[in-house]
């Protein structure tokens, strides 16, 4: 039994125990504790995205029983065995890139690339990629990828390091299966637009299935640009988000929930040179076009272009053939049509 002086000291204990957490609930976090929630709600969102399908790019609703084999003949009018038999092979070649360093492409055989042309063509042109992808879609171009990001006081601009050979070979299958075909028709097709394990830059399949497997991705960070009140566009390989805050901190904050996002999809962002951050006092440009207060091509480049029509007009010769020329005027009339 308990005497009376102690069953007193354990309410007092009692009590005091029921003030202090009152008093700790009560506690309004510190900003520091509230950014790491919000991390952690981007994060939870993050993962869930990649296990959703975007509402922008909703898949073909699934046949019972799945797409067999003989609908993948039906459809693309390819025999089964020479596909089943089909042994794709390709050279690789390195070109020099404009911004320095060389690119990979890996190029499919005759053979192999005629019926990648045609899976494209008969099986991914009636399949709607997210609206945020600009790159390797009808109807859009470098144009559209800058629009949004007009007038904003802050360009964030990431670059996915290998892309195409990031995207592997079992999230082309697990999409291929998603949209509804049987597991031995998405391991065919795998086999199809797939080599080494992952997608090949060269083959012309390759940039319209970097765009359907990766419309979660699309609307995961479109989520992350909404929830800052930006904007978000992908250009392949080329990310840029755009908003009206000033803060630095918030700007870091939001790269790094970026980085997380495109590390959960199985990609890594450059650092260095190819991260940019850019104020309303810089120039501002989003594929080669200036954002600051309207889409145009650079001031240097508007330039040289009518130094090259002048010379030509004056003169007859210009540094660049007739058709570079129609090119780059071709560039700057789609930009001004666009645009206005």
């Amino acid at each position: 039994m308990f005497t009376v002086p102690v069953l007193i000291g354990i309410a007092v204990a009692g009590l005091i125990a029921i003030l202090i957490g009152i008093i700790l609930g009560s506690r309004k976090p510190s900003p520091e504790q509230t950014a790491e929630r919000q991390d952690e709600t981007v994060s939870s969102t993050d993962s869930a995205s990649k296990s959703s399908t975007s509402p922008a790019a909703p898949p073909l609703k699934a046949v019972s029983g799945g797409l067999e084999i003989r609908d993948l003949e039906e459809r693309t009018g390819l025999s089964a065995d020479e596909l089943r038999s089909l042994k794709p092979e390709y050279r690789v070649v390195e070109i020099a890139k404009h911004g320095g360093g060389k690119r990979r492409l890996e190029i499919p055989d005759e053979r192999t690339k005629e019926i990648q042309a045609t899976v494209l063509r008969r099986l991914f042109s009636a399949i709607r990629s997210h609206s945020a992808a600009c790159g390797f879609e009808r109807a859009t171009s470098i144009v559209n990828a800058a629009t949004p990001h007009v007038g904003r006081r802050v360009v964030i601009k990431l670059d996915i390091r290998r892309f195409f050979q990031s995207t592997t070979d079992d999230r082309v299958l697990a999409w291929f299966q998603s949209v509804g075909w049987s597991q031995e028709a998405a391991q065919l097709l795998t086999h199809l637009t797939t080599w080494d394990g992952h997608l090949p830059q060269g083959a012309p399949t390759s940039p319209r299935l970097s765009n359907l497997i990766n419309a979660p991705l699309d609307e995961a960070l479109l989520r992350l640009a909404e929830k800052h009140k930006g904007a978000y566009t992908r250009y392949a390989d080329d990310i840029t988000f755009s908003f009206n805050f000033r803060s630095g901190r918030r700007a870091r904050g939001i790269i790094q929930a970026a980085r997380r996002i495109l590390r959960s999809f199985g990609y890594a962002m450059h650092g260095g040179r190819k991260l940019k951050v850019l104020r309303k006092n810089q120039r501002q440009s989003v594929l080669g076009l200036v954002v600051n207060d309207r889409i145009a091509l650079p001031r240097h480049k508007r330039r040289w272009l009518r130094a090259v029509r002048h010379r030509r007009d004056q003169t007859g010769q210009c540094s660049l053939s007739d058709q570079q020329l129609q090119g780059w005027e071709s560039l700057q009339q789609m930009i001004e049509n666009q645009r206005d």
